[in-house]
C-alpha cells in the first residue's frame, strides 16, 4: 500500500485444524494491503490473503482412529495439499455424510472450500461467482471461523465494483477496467508497458519472477469510490496489494507520473510476497517498495530529503511497532513517518551493507530464519542498533 503516492502490503495469518494434520492458513487478503498488515495503536493486522497454507502434522484423534472414514478423511488431507479440491471436497463430504456429528470433517470440507474459492478468485482458473458460491458454503459449514466472513464480504464487494469490466492480458499481467472510461482504455497500453518493463527490471533484482509459475498478476483499476468500497482502507493509500494490484485513478492522463509509480511500488510488494511471503517485516516491505519504484538506482536525493523532513525531531518507531501493514492506521502524520522511516532505513542498510544483505532478509522466512537473525549473522549487530545511526538522538 502506499501513503498518498505510496502503498502498503498487507497480510493475514488463519490457524486451521484439520484431522491427522493441523493447517496454518495464511490468508494475504482480507491487506490487504498482499501483500497489507496493521497496527494496534500503530501496530498493524493485513487486510489481504495469502493462500500458502503450511501444514504442521498432528496424530488422529484417538476416538477417530478405528474409523475407515480417519483414512478417507487422510485422503481429503492429501488431495487438498496437492490443491486436488474437488477431490479433497469428495472425500471430506462422504466423511460428513457417514459421521454429521464429527465437527472435525464439516471443518475440513469449509477448509477445502474456502481454498478452492481463493483459487478460483485469483488463480488462473478465474471464476468469481464460483468462488463466492463456494465461500458461502465454507461460512456455512463452519461459523467459528471468524475470517471467512470478512473475506466473503470483500470478494462480494470486488464483484460489485468489478461488474462489467474489460481485462486485458499480456505476458505476465490481467489488467481490468472499465471500458466506457475512455482516458483509461486510450493510455493503458503505457499502464501495460510500465508493468512489464518494471517486472523484467524487479526480476532481475530478486531473481525470481512471481508470474513464471503460470499466475499472471492480476491489476484491477477503479475510480475512486470503487477502489474505496472495495479495499475499505483510508483516503490515504494510492493503492493496495493483497494478491492482486488495485489502483484508483480520476484523470490518467494528468495522473500517468503518479499512477505508474504507485504501479511499480504495488509490484514490488508482489515479488516481496513470492520472495518471502508474510514473514517479511512491513517497515523493509515498504521501504524497499519506496527505494525501487523509482528504478534500480534507488530513490532520488529530493525523495530523501523529503523523508527526512516527514520525520522532523520525533523519534523513530520501535521496529515491532512497524513489523505489519498500515492499512488500519488512521492518523495521517504517523503513517507518514512510517514510510518514511522505512525509505531511510532501507536506503541506509543498501548504503552501507548492500542489497544482497536486503534481499536476504526478504527470502529468509521460507528457510526458518527471521531478518533479524540474518542481520546480526551477517552484520555482527542488533538490527534495532541501525536506528540510532539513521536517526541519531537530538
Amino acid at each position: 500500500m502506499r501513503f498518498r503516492y505510496t502503498l502498503a502490503a498487507a497480510l493475514v495469518a488463519l490457524a486451521v485444524l484439520l484431522i491427522g494434520g493441523r493447517f496454518l492458513e495464511s490468508f494475504r487478503a482480507p491487506s490487504g494491503p498482499a501483500r497489507t498488515q496493521v497496527p494496534d495503536g500503530p501496530e498493524p493486522v493485513a487486510p489481504t490473503i495469502t493462500p500458502e497454507p503450511t501444514s504442521v502434522a498432528q496424530e488422529t484423534p484417538p476416538s477417530l482412529a478405528p474409523s475407515p472414514w480417519s483414512a478417507r478423511n487422510k485422503a481429503g488431507i492429501d488431495a487438498l495439499d496437492k490443491e486436488a479440491f474437488e477431490e479433497a471436497a469428495e472425500h471430506f463430504a462422504a466423511c460428513l455424510t457417514a459421521r454429521p456429528d464429527e465437527a472435525v470433517y464439516a471443518h475440513n470440507l469449509a477448509e477445502t472450500y474456502a481454498r478452492w474459492a481463493m483459487f478460483l478468485h485469483d488463480g488462473d482458473a478465474w471464476d468469481r461467482t464460483r468462488s463466492i458460491d463456494l465461500l458461502q458454503q465454507a461460512v456455512d459449514l463452519h461459523p467459528e471461523r471468524l475470517d471467512l466472513p470478512g473475506l466473503l464480504e470483500r470478494y462480494r464487494r470486488s464483484e460489485e465494483a468489478e461488474e462489467g469490466f474489460f481485462t486485458r492480458h499480456t505476458l505476465h499481467f490481467e489488467v481490468a477496467f472499465d471500458l466506457n472510461r475512455t482516458e483509461v482504455r486510450t493510455d493503458v497500453q503505457t499502464l501495460v508497458t510500465a508493468l512489464e518493463d518494471a517486472y523484467l527490471e524487479y526480476g532481475e533484482w530478486f531473481g525470481t519472477r512471481p508470474a513464471d509459475h503460470g499466475q499472471p498478476i492480476r491489476v484491477v483499476i477503479y475510480t475512486q469510490e470503487g477502489f474505496s468500497a472495495v479495499t475499505q482502507v483510508g483516503a490515504w493509500a494510492g493503492g493496495v496489494y493483497d494478491g492482486t494490484i488495485r489502483v484508483p485513478l480520476t484523470d490518467l492522463s494528468r495522473e500517468l507520473v503518479r499512477v505508474v509509480s504507485v504501479l511499480r511500488h504495488e509490484l514490488l510488494h508482489a515479488f516481496v510476497d513470492g520472495a518471502g511471503g508474510g514473514a517479511v517485516p512491513g517497515w523493509l516491505n515498504e521501504g524497499l517498495a519506496q527505494w525501487l519504484e523509482r528504478g534500480r538506482r534507488g530513490p532520488a536525493a529530493g525523495d530523501l530529503e523529503r523523508a527526512r523532513m516527514a520525520m522532523g525531531t520525533a523519534r523513530p518507531f520501535p521496529l515491532d511497532q512497524l513489523k505489519g501493514s498500515l492499512a488500519k492506521w488512521d492518523d495521517p502524520k504517523a503513517i507518514e513517518r512510517a514510510y518514511a522511516q522505512s525509505l531511510l532505513l532501507v536506503a541506509h542498510m543498501e548504503s552501507h551493507f548492500g542489497a544482497p544483505l536486503l534481499r536476504e532478509m526478504i527470502e529468509c522466512g521460507p528457510k526458518g530464519d527471521t531478518p533479524r537473525a540474518v542481520f546480526k549473522a551477517r552484520v555482527g549487530l542488533e538490527l534495532d542498533s541501525v536506528l540510532a545511526d539513521v536517526f541519531p538522538p537530538r
